[in-house]
């Protein structure tokens, strides 16, 4: 009996292009037992439409048409993990950037709404990476929450000057963080702060 072919399946692929978001980020939910997906004879994963559905509708800031988009700058590769896998696992499309030049290229490709900016970084700081994109017309209101390890008055009002929101500590917690991002916060990943 020849086997049927059942439209109400996404590919991973065709799931990140609905919700616009990288296939890493689809991945990154499976893993987690967010988005439950079904493997076919050949081991590949596919979604029942109603599962997508079911899981977009769990997170309002999360639509076909419209989500939060984070780019995490910081040179701290394991702060940089931590950060996005929270932030994934509460459906947030995630980017890292490893320094300041690699920052100016994914806000281009990525258009984050939010960056979380590491202000101590070799190169290009965050002090440089701040300015640079309040002085450009096309990425002037991307709002930028930066976060140090190094707090001082100095640093705080030089990195206000320079157009970012706020100057969190680190390490930070996470349900300040949700609050700051607008998103609801639930712990079920176990991480309350990131070092």
């Amino acid at each position: 009996m020849p086997q049927t072919i059942h439209k109400n399946y996404m590919t991973p692929n065709e799931v990140a292009e609905m919700l616009m978001v990288s296939p890493i980020t689809v991945r990154g939910w499976t893993n987690k037992g967010l988005l439950k997906a079904e493997l076919t004879p050949g081991g590949h994963r596919r979604f029942l439409v109603t599962e997508v559905d079911r899981f977009v509708q769990e997170r309002p800031f999360l639509s076909r048409k419209q989500h939060l988009r984070v780019l995490i700058v910081d040179d701290d590769s394991a702060i940089g993990r931590y950060l996005s896998t929270w932030l994934t696992g509460l459906g947030v499309a995630v980017e890292i950037a490893k320094d300041g030049f690699d920052a100016g290229a994914k806000v281009v490709d990525f258009e984050p709404d939010i960056m979380l900016l590491d202000l101590m970084m070799p190169g290009l700081d965050g002090f440089d990476v701040c300015q640079r994109i309040k002085q450009n017309p096309t990425t002037e209101k991307l709002r930028i929450i930066a976060m140090t390890g190094y707090p001082s008055p100095e640093n705080e009002q030089r990195i206000i000057e320079s157009g970012a929101e706020r100057l969190l500590v680190k390490p930070l917690h996470a349900e300040e963080l949700a609050l700051i991002l607008g998103i609801p916060y639930h712990d079920k990943t176990g991480l309350s702060q990131f070092a």
